[in-house]
C-alpha cells in the first residue's frame, strides 16, 4: 500500500517515544468521512500538520517505499495538507482523511482511496507505532470499503504493498482482499489486491 491521492509515499510509522498531537473536540466537528467503534476519520485542519510530522518523519513509515531513506520533512507534510484541504473531498471515490482514536481524541494516522483505474481507486491507511496491534488497520480498512461501496458507484478496490511488506499483506487480506498477482508499478514490484463490490462480481484478475 504504496502511493497516495497526490502519489505522495507512504507507510506505516511513529517515532517511539513523541506525543502525538491532541487534536481537539472542535475538530471532530469538522466533515466526516466515517466512523468505526473506535476512529472517526475527518477532513484535515491546518492544526494537524505537527502531529502527521510525527509520523511522517519518522524513516520506518517509509521502509517500503520509495521514500525510505528520504522521510517528510514539515514543507511537505503542510503541502499535503494543504492540497487535501483545497480539495475539499466529500465522497469516498476520492478522498484522505486524518484518522482521530475516539477515547483519546488524538491523531494517530491517516487513510484514504486514491486514484488508480476509473472507479476502481487504491485504497491507503497508515497509523502511529503506539497504536499498532490494535487492530485499527483492519477496522479502517473494513469500514472504508464498505462504506465507499454503499455511497459511490466504484466498481472494485484495489490495494498494493511489496511482497516482503507481509504486515500490510495480512491486513489486506483480513479486510477481504484477494491476492492477483504481482507487478512491476512505480519502479517497484507490488503484490496486487482486490475486493469487488457487491451484487455477486468475481474477483478480478487483471492487475
Amino acid at each position: 500500500m504504496e502511493s497516495d491521492i497526490n502519489r505522495n509515499s507512504r507507510g506505516e510509522n511513529l517515532k517511539t517515544g513523541l506525543t502525538l498531537t491532541r487534536a481537539k473536540a472542535s475538530d471532530l466537528q469538522m466533515y466526516l468521512y466515517f466512523e468505526t467503534e473506535r476512529l472517526v476519520v475527518r477532513q484535515y485542519k491546518l492544526n494537524d500538520i505537527d502531529g502527521l510530522i510525527l509520523i511522517m518523519s519518522d524513516s520506518r513509515v517509509h521502509t517500503y517505499t520509495k521514500d525510505r531513506n528520504n522521510p517528510w520533512d514539515k514543507q511537505r507534510t503542510e503541502a499535503y495538507i494543504k492540497y487535501m484541504m483545497d480539495k475539499d473531498f466529500r465522497t469516498l471515490d476520492c478522498f484522505h482523511g486524518a484518522v482521530i482514536e475516539k477515547k483519546t481524541s488524538q491523531l494517530i494516522g491517516l487513510c484514504g482511496l486514491n486514484p488508480y483505474k476509473t472507479d476502481e481507486p487504491e485504497i491507503e491507511f497508515k497509523l502511529g507505532v503506539p497504536y499498532w496491534g490494535k487492530g485499527y488497520a483492519t477496522e479502517l480498512g473494513r469500514k472504508m470499503i464498505k462504506e465507499a461501496f454503499a455511497s459511490t458507484a466504484i466498481k472494485g478496490i484495489y490495494g498494493m504493498a511489496q511482497p516482503e511488506n507481509i504486515a500490510s499483506r495480512k491486513v489486506l487480506e483480513k479486510i477481504g482482499m484477494k491476492y492477483v498477482g504481482n507487478q512491476i508499478f512505480r519502479n517497484h514490484e507490488d503484490s496486487f489486491y482486490y475486493i469487488a463490490n457487491s451484487d455477486g462480481q468475481n474477483v478480478r484478475k487483471e492487475i
